[in-house]
This record gives C-alpha cells, structure tokens and sequence, in this order.
C-alpha cells in the first residue's frame, strides 16, 4: 500500500471583617497542637554541608529524589544570562564515566525518571525510580551533578536546543508581557534578566565558562536534598552519605559587577517610579495595562492576601466597567511575591488605548477595601495548606518542583512552615490593617505593529457495579491522610450537541460558584477540600481531561472525616441545579476568556489544521453557541447526574465503608449515547498545506496513514516507542533542531498514523522535511537490538 503524506508548516510574524488579635492567637495554639508533621519525615545535614528532607510515604511503589542547586537567573548578568539553564541542558551530554547515551540507558534500565528545570533562584534535579532502583537512580544523578565533563562536541547541539526554547517564548504573547514587567519592576537586579537567556547571550556563550560556573555553584554546601516515597529513612540516609557524602565542600564565589545585584541582594536595584507611567509593546491585539503596588510581608500573608483579592476582585470590575463601558475586556488582580520585591498585581486588559490616569482614578477606591478574614477563614486555609503537602507527598515526581523555590529561598523550614500552618495566623494579623493606599507603579503594554502577512503494592482497590451506570472504584491507600475523589461525567459531545456548545465549561462554573459561596466554604472548611472542576489545557498532566467525550469533578481533602467529606461532596454534585445568577456570572466568564490573550494563536491554528486532515471528523455537530439557562438546566439534568458517571476514590478508609458512603448516589439510569473516538482519516490522496509567514516560529507535521491488521496493534505500539527514541535523539539531541518534538504510531483499530510534529525556527524548515522521510524506512529496523526494545 502505498503511503499518504501529510504536511502542514505554520508560521506567523511576531514583532517584538475584622477579627480579634486574641482569637488568632487561640487558633494559632490549636494548630499547634493539632497540626504536627506527618510521620516519616526528618531533617538531616551531611558533614560537607548537604541538607537533606527526608518523607517516607509506603504505600507508594517510586521514590522520588530532588536536588536543588542554590544558582539560577537571580545569579546572572547580562554577560552570562541564561547560564544556569544552559548548564541545566548540559549535565545530561556525559560524565568522566558515562557518555550521554550511557546515562540515558542507564536510566532506562532501571525504569527512570530523569529530568530538571531551571527557575530564577534555583536548579532542579529530579530521579524518580521504582522503589527498589532509588539507589542505582541516585547514583546517576550524583555523577551527573558532580561528574559531568561538559563536552565540547555536544555544546552547539545544546545551543540550538536551548535557542529553540527562546523562540517558543519569543512567539508567545503573554511571556512577552511577562518579560517586559520583569525588566522594569527589577531593572538593576538579575531578575530583570530571562530565565531563559536571550539570542545574544546563549549564542555567545562559550563551553569553558559555563565549566567554570559548573564548578563554583555545584558544589554540596549549595545543595538541598529532598526524598520522598517508600524507603526506611536510616537506610536511605546511609545511602545519600555513601552518594552524595563523599564530595568535597567548597566556597561559592558571587562576584558582582558595579551597579549591579543578584540572589537576595537588593541593594543595587533600580526602583520603578510609584505613579510613573512605563510603556512596552508586545505581540498581541489588545491594551494590558499593570498596576503593581508593593508589599512588604512573607510568602504567607501573600497566600492569605490572594483569597481576598479573588473575593475583592469583582467589585472592581463593576467598577471598572462603568468607567469605561465597553472597553474593557478582563481584570485579573494577585500577588506577586519574590523576596527581592512583593507585588499585588492587577492586570488589566482593554479592547483599545486607555488614559493611564483613568485607570488610577478607577481603582482608587480599592485602597478602602478591608483585606481582612476571619479566623474561620485563615483555618480553612490552613486546612487546605496541608491537604497541598499531603496531596504532593502523594507524588514524588512533583514534590521537589513545586517547593524548589522555597527550597532555594528560604530553606526547608519554609516548605514544612506550610503544613503545620501557624505562620498563616500571624500573617493574618498582618492582613487586619493592611491597606492597599498606596501609589502603584503603572506599566501600560500597547500591541505592537503588525506586518501584514502502577504497582498497587500494598494498596487494596476494588471496584463495584451494583448500581446501574454508576461504577465505582475504590483504593485503599492506609499510609495516607489524603481523600481523594474524581468524578468522571461521561458522553459530553452527543449532549452538548444537543443543547449547546461549552454547556460543560459553563455548568462547571456554576457548581465553582456554589462551591465557593460563604455558606458552602463554611461547611466544607473541616475538610480541607480543594475542587477542579474545569479542563486546564496549560497544564500538559490535565491534558486528558479535554477528551470531547467526558468531562470531570476531581476533589482532594484531608482524610481526618471521610463520612462528613463524602456526604458533603456527594449531596453538592448530586442535587445541583444552577441558578439563573450562577448561569449568567458563568456565561459572562467564559465569554471573558475567549476574548483574553492565552499563548501561541499560531500554535492553535497549526494544531487545529493539522488535525482537520488527520483526524476523522466528529459525528456531533457542534451546539449552538448562545444557549438559554433553560437549556443548561435540561443538559445538566440528563449529564449532570449519578448514572452518567464513574467515581473513583481513593483513601486511607476501607473500600467496603466507601461503597455504603455512595449507597443513595445514583439515579434512573437511561440509555447511553454513542461514544466519540477520534481516528485516523481514510485519505485517498497526499495532502499538503503550507502557510508561510514570516516570524520567529515554524510548526511543522510529516506523517502518513496506513491500514493495519489490529493484531500488529501490540507491535507498532512497540516501535512507536523506538521511533519516537530514534527520531528525538536524532533532531533535538544530535542536531539541536528541536526543543519539543513528538513522533511515533498512533493506532486506533484498524489504522496507524507514523508521524512527526515539532516546532523550529523557520532557518530549520527545509532542512528538517528532508530529514523526515529516511526515520521511516524499513532499514531503520535493522539497528534495533533487543536492548533497544527492553528500554
């Protein structure tokens, strides 16, 4: 049979009330009493001055081990920005004992995780290994942080990769914002500088002085450790001292130009003008103008300080709104921390120019708000704090990334500061007399000119089907005090079909406003829950919640009443039916939304292309677009209900005592509509589509389509993933064309798609459509080992 192929290359020019001290101090005792660190976790110090955080966690079947290096952008200057990113890039290229495929299939051996990121105070390095291959994970690791040669051959490749990364965030429109901000809220201070680097700096960086980087900052007395999952803590400190232990200390040097600060330092910062006006330009369509007022406090009162602003935050829209009508297209205000300078931020975003004194007259009238919040509050908050550290402890692979900050910044005492939660009381007495009065600092971006062109080991799971078209499955996880819930709601796009589109979306905003009304907090506050209701397509682990055919409800809280948790939670969704308010609020959102600036607006037009080729199109035609409350109460009654879903919980409670929880959760079942699955076009011809613009980023898809005896399913699902080894080693680590690339085999019954799909820099294009046709050869097959295939 002869191949279709399929080509689609993109690219678009980018230019460049009140509460009394007293009764804090009463719940501040009770959380002392009452929230103690969970069991299994210690503190340690080797001799060469490595800090380690130890947290057993059983009935987990890995073991996640972190390393964050105290150096990352905040260490930089102009000479050598994006430095500790591209050393980040370098330390998996080979040690004195391990070339760079040698690391990488050592790991793949041992069935590892091995990955970092760079932030601006830190560099993050994760080993995430089944339990019994820690030590070997840890191994690695260790040569890679202490070992790595740098080698000269692999610093180009390197380069380009890293180049790759600079153009993703060059194409997009919010990190230009972003960038803009930081140049001017820390202009003088290494903030002010991008993570990343720029063209000049990482073009123009050379091997031997990232070397010497190397070797003042990874060094152990600069180093945090943390370890997270099934392991007994004294053998596993044994085994860090016998890795890690036996590398010397050493003084790490910071050498700072004149005029110039960077880490904790302040003191060569350049202070914005409170009331000046700054103006930048981006790659967008519309006016954001930035109010930033600077606060003084810690991480906590800007925890506590963001709940109120999320509650403050449409009062000031109406606001808004009346003093320029039409104009306005969102508001969206939060905290900015950064130990160098605290922000409260309100972004403003405008469907035409705007008047900067208009604006600051608008929000005026926010310096009279009262931030202030109950005891009852901050306990809530408290209490869904420590859900946050229970729930990470859960996940090995992301307890190092979401506390490297905190880890760099302020040390391990922070990161623990968040479970036993006293520091929030005292954040909160803070919070009863602060007032936002004063002068912000204002910077207006204006749009820029446009050319025109699972091992279940020690865990007990369960399933039941004895109510009709509700199954629920149930996990028993007894070293944990997490409860966990997921509601999945089944044949979303036959319904929404029927009575219109994003009926979903907005049906799910309804229920978050319930959630997050007063009444419902109050009772729900014992229980430490936190609600996702909504797909987030920014986070890539979410990504299988945007399946057209399903939406969900995924609930997570502390396990201390799983009776109370669960018949709280089940009597919400159960007996909801949205209100004509909930309904209007939510509709208004949305609408707000789709007008705002989210990404790459040409990465979405090459991904919707492409797939329109490849992909057969769906059987629902899509719903009307401006749907009637009517109408969502009618979807949400035959969608929203027991019968159309499967529930899954997980907690340290036993699954019988969970199945009588859900005894009365179900309704009349009712017969099921078609399921939507996407698959692969049946082509008769080859297809081509090209776009060219001009600009900063190229996207690209090769591919081709084939009918396939499903019995070989089993086999190409298996050279998917050699391919997609060959093809990625290839393009992104040999020839450094590629920061993120996709390739393999997509089999959906009867059919297989081979493809290709990576972003470039429009310099790659040619290049790269000659390369893709020789990764799909038969010959290709005759360099796979059998070790090639246990990887």
């Amino acid at each position: 049979m002869s191949a279709k192929i399929f080509i689609t290359f993109l690219i678009l020019i980018f230019l460049f009330f009140p509460t009394s001290n007293s009764l804090y101090a009463e719940e501040a005792a009770s959380s002392l009493d009452l929230h103690s660190l969970p069991s299994g976790v210690s503190i340690h110090q080797l001799d060469n001055g490595l800090q380690v955080l130890l947290i057993e966690n059983p009935a987990l079947p890995m073991v996640g081990v972190n390393v964050v290096v105290k150096v990352g952008s905040a260490y930089e200057t102009f000479a050598n920005s994006g430095m500790s990113h591209m050393l980040e890039h370098l330390l998996f290229n080979g040690t004195t004992t391990r070339s760079q495929q040698q690391l990488y299939d050592d790991a793949d051996r041992i069935g590892a995780y091995n990955n970092a990121n760079t932030g601006e105070f830190y560099t993050n390095f994760m080993m995430v290994t089944p339990a019994e291959n820690i030590k070997a994970g840890m191994q690695i690791q260790a040569d890679m942080l202490f070992n790595s040669t740098l080698p000269l051959e692999k610093f180009a490749k390197e380069k380009g990769i890293v180049l790759e990364e600079i153009s993703r965030t060059l194409a997009d429109p919010d990190a230009q914002v972003e960038r803009n901000a930081a140049s001017i809220l820390f202009a003088g201070h290494a903030l002010s500088l991008p993570t990343l680097g720029t063209y000049s700096t990482i073009e123009h960086m050379g091997r031997d002085d990232v070397y010497a980087f190397y070797k003042n900052n990874y060094t152990p007395n600069n180093m945090i450790l943390s370890a997270v999952g099934n392991f007994n803590s004294q053998t596993m400190l044994q085994d860090i001292r016998t890795i890690y232990g036996d590398v010397a200390p050493a003084n790490v040097a910071r050498q700072r130009p004149p005029a110039w600060s960077f880490g904790l330092d302040s003191a060569q910062l350049l202070w914005p003008t409170p009331g000046a006006a700054y103006h930048r330009f981006y790659d967008g369509d519309k006016t954001v103008v930035q109010l930033f007022f600077p606060v003084d406090a810690s991480g906590q009162f800007f925890e506590l300080l963001d709940v109120t602003l999320e509650q403050q935050a449409p009062h000031l829209q109406v606001a808004l709104k009346q003093a320029f009508a039409e104009k306005i297209v969102s508001l969206k205000m939060t905290t900015r921390p950064s130990p160098i300078a605290g922000y409260v931020q309100a972004n403003i975003t405008f469907s035409g120019g705007v008047d900067p004194a208009a604006v600051r007259a608008a929000v005026a009238q926010i310096s009279a708000v009262d931030f202030s919040l109950s005891a009852e509050a901050v306990q809530a908050e408290v209490a869904k704090r420590r859900t946050a550290f229970l729930r990470n402890i859960e996940k090995p692979h992301m307890f190092g990334i979401y506390n490297a900050a905190a880890f760099a910044e302020a040390g391990i005492g922070a990161v623990l500061d968040s479970y036993s939660g006293d520091a929030y009381f005292a954040a909160a007495q803070e919070l009863n007399s602060f007032r936002l009065d004063q002068t912000p600092i204002i910077i207006i971006q204006h749009p820029a000119a446009k050319e025109k062109q699972a091992n279940d080991a020690g865990l007990i799971t369960k399933q039941y089907d004895d109510v009709p078209g509700r199954p629920l499955i149930v996990v028993q996880n007894p070293a944990s005090n997490l409860l966990a819930i997921h509601y999945l709601v089944k044949h979303k796009a036959p319904l929404e079909s029927k009575y219109g589109k994003d009926a979903a979306k907005i049906l799910h905003d309804c229920l978050e406003q319930r959630l997050d009304s007063e009444i419902n907090k109050k009772q729900s506050a014992p229980f430490g829950l936190t609600f996702t209701l909504n797909d987030n397509p920014w986070i890539p682990m979410d990504d299988i919640y945007l399946h057209p055919d399903f939406s969900y409800i995924r609930v997570e809280g502390l396990a201390d009443d799983v009776d109370g948790a669960v018949r709280y939670i089940n009597d919400q969704i159960k007996n909801f039916a949205p209100t004509k308010e909930e309904f209007k609020l939510a509709v208004e959102k949305i609408q707000r939304s789709g007008m705002m600036m989210r990404g790459d607006a040409t990465k979405k037009m090459f991904d919707k292309t492409w797939q329109e080729i490849v992909t057969t199109p769906s059987p629902f035609a899509p719903g009307k677009t401006n749907m009637t409350f009517a109408e969502l109460s009618a979807f949400a009654q035959e969608f929203f209900k027991p019968a159309n879903m499967i529930v899954s919980v997980v907690s340290p409670a036993e699954p019988d005592s969970i199945h009588n929880l859900f005894a009365d959760f179900q309704s009349p079942a009712a017969e099921e509509p078609p399921v939507y699955e996407e698959t692969p076009a049946q082509q008769t011809e080859s297809v081509k589509k090209e776009i060219p613009a001009g600009g900063e980023r190229a996207y690209l898809f090769w591919g081709f389509i084939k009918e396939i005896d499903p019995d070989d399913a089993p086999a190409l699902r298996a050279l998917s993933l050699v391919l997609a080894d060959t093809i990625t080693f290839d393009i992104r680590e040999r020839q450094g064309m590629a920061y993120r690339i996709s390739a393999g085999v997509s089999v959906v019954r009867d059919r297989a798609l081979f493809y290709i799909n990576q972003g470039a820099r429009p310099q790659n294009v040619d290049h790269l459509l000659g390369e893709y046709p020789k990764f799909f050869n038969a010959k290709i097959l005759d360099a796979v080992t059998e070790d090639d295939l246990q990887k």
